[in-house]
């Protein structure tokens, strides 16, 4: 983000509740949910994956997919990097998907994407 695009997002108790009922409402409003729906669950993650918080989501494996999955579909350049960046901070695994996607993902994210890809060789 450059120059005087500041973007100010907030989370709720709504949020919360969204990641505390597991991958199926998390994928409701990552593939239906409005820009700023996606903006403000994708900061609330950030809150449950984050090892300082304690959480230990016993789905933590099918959020990284959905990350995932956020990044190769029709969103947001904002919203791809905001998943992109917990991939990068909390993510594990071998990443199949955006390897198997890659030449569907915008060449703004392409240096970060092959961090996250170098990163967990």
């Amino acid at each position: 983000m450059m120059g005087d695009d500041i973007r100010h997002i907030t989370y709720s108790e709504e949020e919360m509740t969204i990641v505390r009922n597991g991958t199926g409402a998390i994928r409701k409003v990552l593939e239906r949910g409005s820009e700023e729906e996606k903006e403000r669950l994708l900061f609330c993650l950030d809150r449950y994956l984050d090892p300082w918080f304690g959480y230990n989501l016993s789905y933590k494996e099918e959020i990284d997919r959905l990350l995932e999955e956020v990044i190769v579909t029709a969103n947001t350049l904002g919203v791809k990097e905001s998943a992109l960046q917990l991939l990068t901070d909390y993510g594990e695994g071998n990443f199949e998907i955006i390897k198997e996607n890659i030449n569907r993902i915008e060449s703004e994210l392409m240096s970060e994407i092959n961090y996250l890809l170098e990163m967990m060789m």
